[in-house]
């Protein structure tokens, strides 16, 4: 699985914030809680899992399937989704690099 380093700019009083919640022990590291952040801004904000399903799917990154997985929708009200959105649904079976693109991705999880 690949990791990449991100860089974040906080405010000073976040900081702080992030180092107590470290520092008490509740998080092991601030990656631990970056993903646990992410994961709840998901949870509360489905339309970004649907955007984020939709750009993967467009930029073929992943499968109709898999990105209707990432949505958090039915296969069939996910297809819908890309027709509303003018986005044109792949019929062609994927190529050998789609697939270790998708296999590559799903190890990321």
């Amino acid at each position: 699985m690949e990791k990449k380093i991100t860089s974040l700019r906080l405010p000073a009083a976040m900081n702080e914030e992030i180092e107590v919640l470290m520092e008490s022990g509740e998080y092991a590291s601030k990656s631990d809680l970056l993903k646990d952040a992410f994961r709840v801004f998901l949870e509360n904000k489905p339309e970004k899992k649907t955007l984020i399903g939709i750009e993967m799917y467009r930029r073929g990154r992943v499968s109709l399937a898999r990105a209707a997985e990432i949505a958090g929708m039915d296969f069939e009200s996910f297809k819908e989704v890309l027709t509303d959105r003018g986005i044109s649904i792949r019929t062609a079976s994927p190529t050998k690099k789609e697939l270790e693109e998708e296999i590559k991705y799903l190890g990321m999880l």
